[in-house]
């Protein structure tokens, strides 16, 4: 009863959250523009006009106008991605302006390590501007990684940069992406993260079929995805007692979905709902305003900041995120669990209502496989 409850509570929030949709969360595309050339790429760069990038001006200005148009008093954090945000060689003038407001001053930066393993001080320009958080992606063993990233000498400097990030105080999270190539080493992998890294938070991302992914064998079939599912919540009952520990590793799954209400909250340190359009605002490399920069470009954006207002947008052409009906198709029209995931993650959506996959549909048809 205690957890239904609790789950009716959550729901309740969740609502609140789409019926109000206050701008929290700012994820920035810095740049399509990669030092690598990873098979798993879902912004490859080849798919865009790099001449289209927004320069630094724009940047700064932007952040400006949503000081200016939003309640900065709801403000969390502002996300980095990329491409690899750190070949912006702006990168940190940027960073200095915006965060002369207090309010921007929670940043995150997802990062594949190249120029931090090789730079490391640069962990140290980054903390006076409000850089709190660095994410670094080592998808697996040496040589996987290495392969996987097309880049030999990729998994040392990756590996050197989350270790340099957490000695230097920055909360730090590992990400593998699961794909058959390093399924069968997650569990080794692991271990060696958390004993030589000492991460915040081990996370374990779904390969999803978009950018270069789409034409590559790297989505997990339903017996990998069950997999995958079961270590994490396996080291979630091993650990979570100590999560309160700052200087504990969390594990959890990525932003792959809804995955029923026996295992939410108990896969990742919190219940899962796409915030995307909801209280999450994307900012593509070139200006466009979108819901979240992994929802594929091809699904469309909502503006473009160059020639509209940033409020504007936000509050008046989100509505297919803030308005769920329209994914209720297929086996979603019948799913008991519909009012909690309201259709799942936004980067597996198609246009029509259709998603890629659906983690708790995986997992149910899965659940007398052995």
């Amino acid at each position: 009863m205690k957890k239904e409850n609790g789950f009716d509570t959550w729901k309740y929030a969740v609502n609140n959250l789409i019926a109000k949709h206050p701008l929290q969360v700012v994820s920035w595309e810095a740049t399509r523009k990669c030092n690598l050339n990873c098979q798993h790429c879902g912004s490859p760069s080849e798919r865009t006009n790099l001449e289209e990038e927004l320069s630094t001006n724009e940047v700064i200005e932007a952040f400006k106008e949503i000081e200016r148009n939003f309640d900065m008093s709801k403000f969390r954090h502002i996300n980095i991605t990329g491409g690899e945000p750190f070949v912006r060689k702006d990168l940190l003038h940027i960073l200095g302006e915006i965060s002369k407001n207090q309010y921007f001053r929670n940043i995150d930066i997802q990062t594949n390590g190249i120029i931090l393993g090789k730079n490391p001080e640069i962990i140290e320009q980054l903390k006076p501007l409000g850089v709190t958080g660095i994410g670094v992606s080592i998808d697996g063993p040496k040589e996987i990684h290495d392969n996987f990233r097309r880049k030999s000498g990729s998994y040392d400097l990756a590996f050197k940069a989350a270790q340099e990030a957490v000695k230097r105080g920055m909360t730090t999270t590992v990400s593998i992406v699961a794909n058959p190539q390093n399924i069968n080493h997650i569990p080794e992998f692991y271990e060696k993260i958390k004993n030589e890294i000492h991460p915040r938070t081990f996370r374990i991302m779904t390969c999803d079929p978009l950018g270069r992914a789409e034409e590559s064998p790297l989505t997990l079939n339903s017996k990998q995805t069950k997999e995958v599912i079961n270590f994490l919540h396996e080291k979630y009952l091993e650990t979570f007692q100590n999560y309160a520990n700052p200087n504990s590793t969390m594990v959890e799954l990525g932003c792959g979905g809804w995955l029923g209400k026996d295992l939410e909250g108990m896969i990742r340190p919190f219940i899962f709902h796409c915030i995307a359009g909801l209280n999450n605002l994307g900012i593509l490399y070139d200006g466009k305003l979108a819901a979240c920069s992994n929802i594929p470009r091809e699904f469309g954006f909502e503006g473009d900041l160059k020639k509209d207002s940033i409020k504007d947008i936000w509050e008046n052409k989100y509505q297919r995120y803030r308005e769920s009906g329209w994914k209720k198709t297929g086996e979603c029209k019948s799913c008991t669990e519909w009012d909690y995931c309201h259709g799942g993650p936004m980067h597996k959506m198609k246009e029509d209502g259709s998603r890629t996959d659906c983690l708790y549909q995986t997992l149910s048809k899965t659940s007398g496989e052995k």
